[in-house]
């Protein structure tokens, strides 16, 4: 008999369509765990905030979920949940506004701080495109980072397959659900699994059976962006849903990069757009390396011994390593206040013992 744990519990009120994240948000806030939420009177729901009429759907429809059931779909279709409160749970994604509480996900999903870079783009990629992506993604995954992409046609695709050409793990967050008879575009099954042999993942926030809606694809793309400390969109035009992604990137505080492309392409309009509207033109996979630091991936585990001038100092500079750490997480982990934290920063950064990277990103300077 399947263990019912509190990530089941998350999936019965995911299978409920209105419970979107804002609503799995306050359920979060006002119930002590899922199973208690998920057991909850008419009553207590709206008194966590849910509307009544939901609620009364949600208590109907609750009779006929059964969660041992999920539970055996879920092993027959080898997908694993990752509630938002799991020690692996992405760390970035948790920053952004209405983060999925729960990810479904097959293959591997590792530390919560895992380096991803998004790499977006048409459907529509020209041979401009084609020859653009090795050049890269080969370095970026050489030296450890993660691809996070769609896996849709063209731009996302061919970001993963370089990925996995070199056996390296890339991530895919699909706009449906994960099961076989769900998995879109069907035309990239065998894609899913050279992901899923390389060490990588497909994620998606959607339950088993949920069609690959218009709308899903809007909302899948502030994960694409969440995941990653930084989004690279390489072609697409001035109506493609890429710049939505580019969007959320910008929204979430997050570095946006942009290749160039010939000015009378109309799948080098957006990019070349973005670059007008302040996104980091790129040329090569250095140009990123640089502006993040990350010129020695593999050797950044391990943090140089910086000591500060003030007991502020030392604290940030034993948090702060190579890779990008957001602000917000700064004043979590240290305990100090918003202003010392700010203040300390600011110093760091004149002494030249931290990098501001934009986006409320620092790191050690180099």
């Amino acid at each position: 008999m399947p263990i019912i744990n509190d990530s089941l519990y998350l999936h019965g009120l995911n299978l409920v369509p209105q419970f979107g994240p804002a609503r799995l948000g306050l359920l979060s806030k006002r119930f002590e765990n899922f199973q208690e939420a998920f057991l909850a009177s008419e009553h207590q729901l709206i008194t966590a905030g849910i509307d009544a009429e939901i609620a009364q759907n949600f208590i109907a429809m609750r009779e006929k979920i059964n969660l041992e059931e999920e539970a055996k779909k879920l092993d027959f279709e080898k997908i694993k949940i990752l509630n938002y409160r799991d020690a692996n749970y992405p760390r970035l994604l948790l920053e952004i506004p209405k983060f999925p509480p729960i990810l479904y996900y097959k293959g591997i999903m590792q530390t919560a701080d895992e380096l991803c870079i998004a790499v977006v783009g048409t459907r529509m990629i020209s041979n401009y495109g084609r020859t653009v992506i090795p050049g890269l993604i080969e370095p970026l995954v050489e030296s450890g980072a993660v691809i996070v992409s769609g896996m849709a046609f063209g731009v996302d695709s061919c970001a993963h397959e370089e990925a996995v050409k070199k056996g390296r793990r890339t991530i895919a967050v699909l706009g449906g659900g994960l099961d076989e008879k769900s998995l879109y575009p069907k035309h990239h099954a065998l894609l899913a699994q050279r992901i899923l042999d390389s060490g990588g993942a497909l994620i998606s926030e959607y339950p088993i059976g949920t069609p690959n809606f218009k709308q899903n694809f809007v909302a899948r793309n502030r994960i694409i962006s969440g995941l990653s400390v930084a989004t690279v969109v390489v072609e697409c035009d001035l109506q493609s849903g890429t710049l939505i992604t580019a969007k959320h990137a910008l929204d979430q505080n997050r570095t946006v990069y942009a290749v160039p492309g010939p000015i009378y392409s109309q799948t080098s309009q957006g990019p070349n757009n973005l670059i007008k509207m302040g996104a980091k033109l790129i040329t090569e996979a250095n140009d990123i390396f640089q502006d993040l630091n990350l010129a020695n991936l593999p050797e950044q585990k391990t943090a140089q011994a910086i000591f500060g001038d003030t007991k502020e100092e030392s604290i940030l500079l034993k948090l702060l390593n190579y890779e990008p750490l957001l602000m917000n997480e700064l004043i979590k982990q240290s305990g100090l206040d918003t202003s010392a934290v700010t203040s300390a920063l600011t110093f760091l950064e004149m002494k030249g013992k931290v990098r501001n990277l934009g986006g409320q990103q620092y790191v050690l300077a180099r």
